[in-house]
Protein backbone atom coordinates (compact mmCIF):
# COMPACT_ATOMS: atom_id res chain seq x y z
CA UNK A 1 0.00 0.00 0.00
CA UNK A 2 1.14 2.85 -1.26
CA UNK A 3 2.06 6.33 1.60
CA UNK A 4 -0.74 9.01 1.05
CA UNK A 5 0.50 12.22 -1.15
CA UNK A 6 0.78 14.75 1.17
CA UNK A 7 -0.94 17.96 -0.13
CA UNK A 8 1.07 20.53 -1.54
CA UNK A 9 1.34 23.88 -0.19
CA UNK A 10 2.02 27.02 -1.58
CA UNK A 11 5.15 28.45 -1.11
CA UNK A 12 5.90 32.05 0.22
CA UNK A 13 6.94 32.90 -2.94
CA UNK A 14 3.62 32.38 -4.63
CA UNK A 15 1.98 33.61 -1.83
CA UNK A 16 4.11 37.02 -2.20
CA UNK A 17 3.16 36.74 -5.94
CA UNK A 18 -0.57 36.74 -5.27
CA UNK A 19 -0.21 39.46 -2.89
CA UNK A 20 2.02 41.99 -5.52
CA UNK A 21 -0.28 40.89 -7.78
CA UNK A 22 -3.38 41.66 -5.55
CA UNK A 23 -2.16 45.35 -5.39
CA UNK A 24 -0.76 46.14 -8.17
CA UNK A 25 -4.64 45.23 -9.35
CA UNK A 26 -5.56 47.48 -7.37
CA UNK A 27 -3.55 50.29 -8.09
CA UNK A 28 -4.43 50.09 -11.51
CA UNK A 29 -8.35 50.18 -10.79
CA UNK A 30 -7.85 53.19 -8.95
CA UNK A 31 -5.67 55.02 -11.64
CA UNK A 32 -8.36 53.81 -14.46
CA UNK A 33 -11.09 55.49 -11.84
CA UNK A 34 -9.06 58.89 -10.94
CA UNK A 35 -8.98 58.70 -14.95
CA UNK A 36 -12.75 58.15 -15.81
CA UNK A 37 -13.95 60.90 -13.05
CA UNK A 38 -11.25 63.69 -13.79
CA UNK A 39 -9.85 63.69 -17.18
CA UNK A 40 -11.83 61.71 -19.01
CA UNK A 41 -14.55 63.89 -17.85
CA UNK A 42 -13.45 67.21 -18.73
CA UNK A 43 -11.70 66.52 -21.69
CA UNK A 44 -15.53 65.16 -22.91
CA UNK A 45 -16.35 68.32 -21.91
CA UNK A 46 -14.15 70.32 -23.79
CA UNK A 47 -14.58 68.53 -26.85
CA UNK A 48 -18.30 69.43 -26.40
CA UNK A 49 -17.93 72.68 -25.93
CA UNK A 50 -15.44 73.27 -28.66
CA UNK A 51 -17.77 71.77 -31.04
CA UNK A 52 -20.75 74.43 -29.78
CA UNK A 53 -18.45 77.21 -30.55
CA UNK A 54 -18.53 76.24 -34.16
CA UNK A 55 -21.91 77.89 -34.46
CA UNK A 56 -21.40 80.44 -31.39
CA UNK A 57 -17.97 82.01 -32.95
CA UNK A 58 -19.75 83.81 -35.66
CA UNK A 59 -23.18 84.78 -34.29
CA UNK A 60 -22.13 86.16 -30.84
CA UNK A 61 -17.50 86.23 -30.76
CA UNK A 62 -17.36 87.86 -27.20
CA UNK A 63 -19.03 84.97 -25.85
CA UNK A 64 -17.24 82.75 -28.00
CA UNK A 65 -13.81 83.96 -27.12
CA UNK A 66 -14.83 83.48 -23.11
CA UNK A 67 -15.99 80.12 -23.81
CA UNK A 68 -12.82 79.16 -25.50
CA UNK A 69 -10.84 80.56 -23.00
CA UNK A 70 -12.85 78.80 -20.63
CA UNK A 71 -11.99 75.42 -22.31
CA UNK A 72 -8.50 76.71 -22.46
CA UNK A 73 -8.08 76.93 -18.51
CA UNK A 74 -9.85 73.62 -18.21
CA UNK A 75 -7.30 71.49 -20.83
CA UNK A 76 -4.33 73.51 -18.64
CA UNK A 77 -6.37 72.69 -15.39
CA UNK A 78 -5.95 68.30 -17.29
CA UNK A 79 -2.44 69.00 -18.12
CA UNK A 80 -1.40 69.50 -14.46
CA UNK A 81 -3.17 66.79 -13.23
CA UNK A 82 -1.74 64.56 -15.70
CA UNK A 83 1.86 65.69 -14.69
CA UNK A 84 0.83 65.22 -10.86
CA UNK A 85 -0.45 61.60 -11.85
CA UNK A 86 2.86 61.03 -13.69
CA UNK A 87 4.92 62.42 -10.79
CA UNK A 88 2.89 59.73 -8.45
CA UNK A 89 3.54 57.17 -10.78
CA UNK A 90 7.28 57.09 -11.36
CA UNK A 91 8.18 59.32 -7.63
CA UNK A 92 9.36 55.98 -5.84
CA UNK A 93 10.99 55.39 -8.65
CA UNK A 94 13.58 58.23 -9.25
CA UNK A 95 14.95 60.31 -6.81
CA UNK A 96 12.92 63.63 -6.21
CA UNK A 97 13.97 66.67 -8.29
CA UNK A 98 15.17 69.68 -5.86
CA UNK A 99 12.58 72.50 -5.16
CA UNK A 100 14.45 75.10 -6.81
CA UNK A 101 15.04 73.06 -9.81
CA UNK A 102 11.11 72.33 -9.91
CA UNK A 103 10.16 75.68 -9.17
CA UNK A 104 12.28 77.01 -12.49
CA UNK A 105 10.90 74.23 -14.55
CA UNK A 106 7.14 75.70 -13.55
CA UNK A 107 8.05 79.29 -14.45
CA UNK A 108 9.76 78.10 -17.96
CA UNK A 109 6.57 76.22 -18.98
CA UNK A 110 4.13 78.60 -17.83
CA UNK A 111 6.20 81.68 -20.16
CA UNK A 112 6.33 79.22 -22.46
CA UNK A 113 10.38 79.33 -22.63
CA UNK A 114 12.37 76.59 -23.63
CA UNK A 115 15.45 77.55 -21.28
CA UNK A 116 18.27 76.19 -20.65
CA UNK A 117 18.21 75.38 -16.80
CA UNK A 118 21.97 74.27 -15.21
CA UNK A 119 21.66 73.86 -11.05
CA UNK A 120 24.70 73.12 -9.39
CA UNK A 121 25.13 72.18 -5.65
CA UNK A 122 22.75 72.57 -2.81
CA UNK A 123 20.67 75.59 -3.86
CA UNK A 124 17.98 74.45 -1.67
CA UNK A 125 20.07 74.51 1.28
CA UNK A 126 20.39 78.01 1.59
CA UNK A 127 18.72 79.69 4.17
CA UNK A 128 15.04 80.39 4.09
CA UNK A 129 15.38 84.41 3.23
CA UNK A 130 17.79 83.65 0.69
CA UNK A 131 15.82 80.86 -1.43
CA UNK A 132 12.75 83.45 -1.40
CA UNK A 133 14.69 86.16 -2.80
CA UNK A 134 16.31 83.55 -4.96
CA UNK A 135 12.75 82.63 -6.28
CA UNK A 136 11.77 86.78 -6.93
CA UNK A 137 15.21 87.35 -9.41
CA UNK A 138 14.58 84.34 -11.01
CA UNK A 139 11.01 84.78 -11.44
CA UNK A 140 11.07 88.38 -12.45
CA UNK A 141 14.01 87.94 -14.95
CA UNK A 142 12.45 84.90 -16.82
CA UNK A 143 8.82 87.12 -16.62
CA UNK A 144 10.83 89.81 -17.86
CA UNK A 145 12.71 87.80 -20.77
CA UNK A 146 8.79 85.91 -21.70
CA UNK A 147 7.23 90.10 -22.20
CA UNK A 148 10.32 92.01 -23.36
CA UNK A 149 12.85 89.82 -24.84
CA UNK A 150 11.48 88.45 -27.91
CA UNK A 151 13.42 85.02 -27.91
CA UNK A 152 13.01 81.86 -26.69
CA UNK A 153 16.93 81.38 -26.43
CA UNK A 154 16.81 81.98 -22.32
CA UNK A 155 19.60 80.45 -19.71
CA UNK A 156 19.12 79.97 -16.33
CA UNK A 157 22.38 78.87 -14.10
CA UNK A 158 22.49 78.93 -10.52
CA UNK A 159 25.76 77.55 -8.13
CA UNK A 160 25.30 77.33 -4.77
CA UNK A 161 28.27 77.05 -2.75
CA UNK A 162 30.09 77.83 0.64
CA UNK A 163 30.30 81.70 0.29
CA UNK A 164 26.36 82.01 -1.64
CA UNK A 165 23.65 81.31 -4.19
CA UNK A 166 24.99 82.76 -7.39
CA UNK A 167 21.79 82.72 -10.31
CA UNK A 168 22.58 84.43 -13.78
CA UNK A 169 19.45 84.69 -15.93
CA UNK A 170 20.70 85.32 -19.87
CA UNK A 171 18.67 86.37 -22.90
CA UNK A 172 19.34 86.74 -26.58
CA UNK A 173 16.49 89.42 -27.21
CA UNK A 174 16.65 92.91 -27.84
CA UNK A 175 17.08 94.26 -24.66
CA UNK A 176 15.46 96.44 -22.34
CA UNK A 177 14.74 99.51 -24.16
CA UNK A 178 13.12 103.12 -23.15
CA UNK A 179 9.63 101.53 -21.26
CA UNK A 180 7.42 102.90 -18.48
CA UNK A 181 9.23 102.82 -14.49
CA UNK A 182 6.58 99.84 -13.89
CA UNK A 183 7.27 97.71 -16.97
CA UNK A 184 9.68 96.03 -16.73
CA UNK A 185 12.13 98.78 -14.34
CA UNK A 186 10.28 98.68 -11.34
CA UNK A 187 10.24 94.58 -11.00
CA UNK A 188 13.99 94.85 -11.75
CA UNK A 189 14.68 97.43 -9.30
CA UNK A 190 13.03 95.67 -6.68
CA UNK A 191 15.24 92.56 -7.47
CA UNK A 192 18.29 94.66 -6.65
CA UNK A 193 16.22 95.56 -3.17
CA UNK A 194 15.38 92.31 -1.99
CA UNK A 195 18.81 91.23 -2.53
CA UNK A 196 20.36 94.25 -1.04
CA UNK A 197 18.05 93.79 1.87
CA UNK A 198 20.01 90.34 2.59
CA UNK A 199 23.50 91.27 2.08
CA UNK A 200 23.47 90.48 -1.89
CA UNK A 201 23.62 92.42 -5.12
CA UNK A 202 21.76 92.19 -8.20
CA UNK A 203 23.47 93.14 -11.37
CA UNK A 204 21.34 93.91 -14.53
CA UNK A 205 23.14 94.22 -18.29
CA UNK A 206 20.91 94.74 -21.29
CA UNK A 207 22.30 96.24 -24.57
CA UNK A 208 19.77 96.79 -27.23
CA UNK A 209 19.87 93.85 -29.79
CA UNK A 210 22.28 92.23 -27.10
CA UNK A 211 20.37 90.53 -24.74
CA UNK A 212 19.74 90.80 -21.23
CA UNK A 213 21.68 89.11 -18.50
CA UNK A 214 20.74 89.52 -14.88
CA UNK A 215 23.25 88.08 -12.68
CA UNK A 216 22.55 87.97 -8.26
CA UNK A 217 25.10 87.14 -5.71
CA UNK A 218 23.01 86.19 -2.47
CA UNK A 219 25.39 85.09 0.50
CA UNK A 220 24.59 82.35 3.03
CA UNK A 221 25.58 84.40 6.07
CA UNK A 222 24.11 87.50 7.45
CA UNK A 223 20.99 88.63 7.13
CA UNK A 224 20.61 85.58 4.55
CA UNK A 225 20.65 83.18 7.75
CA UNK A 226 17.23 84.73 9.00
CA UNK A 227 14.24 82.10 8.72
Amino acid sequence: MSAPVAPVRPSHDSAVDRTVEARVLEERARWAMQIHDGLTQTVTSAVLELQSLRARILADPVGATASLAAVEAAIRADLREIRQLLFELYEDQRPPEPPLAVFVKELVARWGLPARVSIEGDADGAPAAVLETAHAVIAESLANAAKHADTPDVAVRVRADAEGLRIEVEDRGRGIGSAEDDDPHFGLHMMQVRAEDIGGTVEIGSTPGGGTRVVALLPVGGRGEER
